[in-house]
């Protein structure tokens, strides 16, 4: 045997179990920092994804909100020219005394026929 060892002695052996003991553990804390590391960095990753997604979201939603409110702006704006034109035509045709004239005697016609009618089926 040489001078350096001794015979291992049972605080010897229980010294070598603490140090193993205790390696592991180191080994087991920083095993747990590194998954903890690693989990911050998913979930930081997951949060730039949301933020992400949320961004090209209400980018949509602007963009769609634009393209129907130049829809309805349009619209509108037809709608607007028709009543307009309508009216115009309106105005037209009542200040139209001759068309006004027909327009009363074709009435006219029209009640005095069923008057008749409505004579005839009475008998």
């Amino acid at each position: 045997m040489e001078a350096d060892e001794a015979p291992a002695g049972p605080d010897a052996l229980v010294a070598q179990a603490m140090d193993r003991a205790l390696a592991t553990e180191r080994a087991a804390q920083q095993a747990i920092a590194d998954c903890e590391r690693q989990a911050a960095e998913m979930l930081e990753g997951a949060r730039q994804q949301r933020q992400t997604m949320l961004e090209r979201a209400q980018a949509r939603i602007v963009a769609l909100h634009t393209r129907v409110a130049g829809t309805l702006e349009r619209q509108a704006a037809v709608i607007t020219e028709r009543s307009r034109q309508s009216a115009a035509t309106a105005v037209e045709q009542l200040s139209d005394p001759a068309r006004c004239t027909r327009a009363l005697e074709q009435l006219a016609a029209h009640l005095t026929s069923d008057d008749a009618e409505r004579a005839h089926d009475a008998r």
